[in-house]
């Protein structure tokens, strides 16, 4: 009998442009959520490979972590390695006790960079386990079971943006409500897309950051605080422009709204930016960046920016003398993908 070969899975990562916060369910339910976002060339991997003994094997690269468990025993859902634990929970009904696999987990980004890497692993692990079970996968299942793992089973005080950026792949406008998600791509011309790509610039600040105190505070403050609320619509409607501005090529315009985007959304919490994060957001503005942020839900991890071919030298120059490190990528059309089966 032939062997299937291992499940090889790749999930990419994401840049949020704007609408961050209008995902978290305390602001959809009642408004209806908007994030613009865009999938780059930086991805997480999942190996699901059989296991010869029938048991459960997890592998984490990023947290040079390895447990294993016989037969029929389900790992307890708790850290270390709390996110594959509760993929295996989730797909214990299929099978997977039984039949047993060997889980290889690695991503080119660092975890807390805000980039989404733990949704964007959280994706890759449905889809991998789904093949290795045998199972159809489409992105929609694929993200709202990403979703489920990580908001309902793990209780993290995230939105869902990461999940759905992850398994589309792409330049997307990302519709939220309490009764579906749609994605909707940004159908841009090559060459409009080009230009976006070679105008955006990504630098790690040297901080990562853990989301959860800042997301928990902000998801009490949308169900408590009419001012958030408030700046909650103020974004939604900065990202709504932002997709008009993408759409109609104006790529000088969907900077300003960066710009305009982030001050509101540091209106959010004290903890979304820090007086470092500022002082080089300042001098990259004043070097020629016409606007940025902090990715995902601040505090630390990259700095993106949006800056004319003109001015990018003088803004490199400018953050690497205030010590931040650039990533070099480009944006991400294909999604999650299976590398090999």
């Amino acid at each position: 009998m032939t062997q299937r070969p291992a499940v090889i899975v790749r999930a990419p990562v994401r840049i949020s442009f704007g609408g961050g916060g209008t995902d978290l369910a305390a602001y959809y339910t009642r408004f209806g959520g908007l994030v613009v976002s865009a999938t780059i060339t930086r991805y997480c991997y999942v190996v699901a490979d059989r296991a010869t003994d029938g048991g459960i094997h997890i592998n984490s690269a990023d947290y040079r972590l390895w447990e294993s468990y016989p037969r029929g025993v389900l790992p307890t859902v708790q850290e270390p390695l709390a996110l594959p634990k509760a993929a295996i929970a989730c797909f214990a009904k299929y099978g997977l006790l039984e039949k047993g696999v060997n889980l290889f987990l690695s991503s080119e980004v660092p975890p807390g960079t805000g980039l989404g890497s733990s949704s964007a692993m959280a994706v890759a692990l449905v889809y991998a386990l789904s093949l290795h079970l045998a199972l159809p996968v489409d992105p929609l299942d694929v993200a709202e079971l990403a979703c489920q793992l990580e908001i309902e089973q793990l209780g993290m005080p995230i939105g869902k943006q990461d999940q759905y950026a992850s398994a589309y792949g792409g330049l997307n406008a990302i519709h939220f409500t309490d009764s579906a998600v749609r994605v909707i791509p940004l159908d841009l011309p090559a060459h409009v897309v080009t230009t976006l790509s070679s105008c955006l610039l990504l630098f790690a600040t040297g901080h990562t950051r853990n989301s959860a105190d800042i997301l928990h505070q902000q998801r009490a403050d949308t169900q408590t605080n009419p001012a958030t609320v408030t700046s909650l619509h103020r974004i939604k409607a900065l990202a709504e422009e932002m997709s008009v501005a993408l759409l109609a090529g104006n790529l000088d315009r969907f900077g300003q709204l960066l710009d305009l985007a982030w001050c509101e959304k540091r209106s959010l919490s004290k903890h979304i930016s820090t007086a470092a994060i500022d002082c080089c957001y300042k001098a990259a503005r004043q070097a020629g960046a016409l606007g940025g942020k902090i990715t995902g839900a601040g505090g630390g991890g990259f700095l993106l920016l949006y800056c004319p071919l003109s001015h990018q030298q003088g803004v490199r120059a400018t953050m690497t003398d205030m010590g931040l490190r650039e990533m070099t990528f480009e944006l991400d059309f294909t999604g999650t993908q299976i590398l090999t089966t």
